[in-house]
């Protein structure tokens, strides 16, 4: 019987900015790990890898800054005639097309391939993703299933590429997909793919770090956010398949910084996090892996309990989801308000987190944020000594505030995603202007040299 065979591709990222904050295309690879329980075998491309051992040859790849993160190595290409006004240099960023190329002539010398996977993430990168589609459809002529969060967002773009999309969340409808495509006979399978299956880290020769999720969803409905329609419901991943996650890939891949982005991962903590954490100190984790948590805890559910069990796990990123100060903590959800994030931050210092270890995410140039209330939030959290990082809002698709948004007028709905890119709405869109923005940045930057990094 002849032998099914996958190819996954992690694409490349074009954008004026990019950075390595720990970028793992994890949907794919769970993806990955449910073909080849349908029996595929599977083989992946991943040309965000920093790691790849190939790379050095090909291109000079920026040194690590902390705990696996850096720069990804990157040429500068043409913008977007649609960018064309922007007074930036416009850039790929990943592995270079030499490189990418023969890896797939080496993939076709080995046996045909079936077809190939492309995933996606933000939807203002997709011209890196169609390059990408671009250079397969050269190399393998074969079927192409693009998905992931673009493809979900925007299939009507999606389509563009001459791609098939897949456009589920249920992976238990790519057999009969597949079956449609390929003209397989695969059985239908009843495997939930999170709670059953882990990513398939082991598609990587070598790897810098391990992203791992323990749940998926969020119960908050922040207007500015789109986890909570990205899911029915929270799912919560068995506390003890997470530390089989952590035990495997970590000796596997050699490995010392375990990251988890799960969007709410304090909700039910008791009968979740609090297991996890309490495995990890007894399994002795602790002393051979650093964790991180970088996608923005919930203030308001922090606990000395939890801060504790962190400490001693030896969490060496803590992200606190502050977002702003003034009316618009309660205008975007009430998630947090100023007395959450002083409260959080007081229990992480007082567990004996530092300065560096600790820091609030605020959000810059929201619809109806002032200028005041971006000092204000970098001021909490000069107050208590956590450090802070300033994030341009990214109006997305489908979110409470993108709808009102286009019903006020303030945006037309028919944005090409591009123009939406945080980095790019200060030049065009009238909230916060580009001067604006750089002063608040160079407030934030002033007012952390006043107080002593630890």
């Amino acid at each position: 019987m002849k032998r099914k065979r996958i190819l996954l591709v992690n694409p490349w990222i074009e954008d004026f900015a990019a950075y390595d904050f720990w970028l793992k295309p994890v949907g794919l690879l769970y993806v990955g790990s449910f073909l080849k329980s349908l029996g595929i075998e599977v083989e992946l491309i991943d040309l965000m890898n920093r790691y790849d051992p190939e790379l050095s040859d090909y291109t000079k790849v920026p040194k690590d800054k902390f705990y696996g993160t850096g720069k990804f190595p990157h040429i500068e290409i043409e913008k977007p005639k649609i960018l064309s006004f922007v007074p930036r240099k416009y850039k790929r960023y990943g592995m270079p097309e030499e490189l990418f190329r023969k890896k797939l002539q080496k993939i076709k010398e080995n046996g045909s391939i079936d077809a190939i996977f492309v995933t996606s993430t933000l939807t203002y990168w997709y011209p890196g993703y169609f390059d990408t589609i671009n250079v397969l459809r050269q190399e393998l002529g074969v079927p192409i299933v693009f998905g992931g969060f673009f493809v979900r967002n925007q299939p009507h773009i999606a389509k563009k590429s001459g791609a098939y999309i897949f456009t589920k969340t249920d992976l238990r409808f790519l057999p009969k997909f597949l079956n449609d495509l390929l003209g397989w006979n695969l059985q239908n399978s009843e495997k939930d793919w999170f709670l059953e299956l882990s990513p398939a880290y082991e598609l990587y020769e070598r790897i810098g770090y391990v992203v791992l999720l323990t749940t998926l969803g969020c119960p908050y409905k922040c207007t500015y956010c789109i986890a909570h329609r990205n899911w029915e419901r929270m799912k919560f991943k068995d506390p003890y398949r997470v530390l089989d996650e952590i035990e495997k890939f970590s000796e596997l891949l050699k490995i010392q910084d375990i990251v988890f982005f799960d969007d709410a991962i304090l909700i039910k903590w008791q009968k979740h996090l609090k297991v996890i954490l309490s495995e990890i100190i007894a399994r002795g984790l602790n002393k051979k892996i650093r964790f991180h948590l970088p996608n923005g805890i919930h203030a308001k559910l922090l606990n000395e309990e939890v801060a504790n069990l962190l400490y001693e796990a030896n969490f060496k990123t803590i992200k606190l989801g502050y977002e702003t100060s003034g009316k618009l903590q309660l205008e975007t959800g009430g998630k947090v308000r100023d007395e959450d994030v002083v409260r959080a931050a007081e229990i992480l210092r007082s567990a004996g987190f530092t300065y560096k270890e600790v820091s609030a995410y605020i959000m810059i140039n929201l619809p109806g944020q002032t200028e005041e209330d971006v000092k204000n939030a970098v001021d909490v959290c000069s107050s208590v000594g956590i450090d802070y990082s300033l994030n341009e809002f990214t109006p997305i698709v489908g979110t409470d505030i993108w709808i009102e948004l286009v019903n006020k007028g303030l945006l037309k709905g028919t944005e090409d995603p591009l123009l939406l890119n945080n980095t790019i709405l200060p030049y065009w869109w009238n909230n916060m202007r580009i001067e604006q923005i750089r002063k608040l940045k160079e407030y934030a930057q002033e007012k952390r040299k006043l107080y002593t990094k630890e």
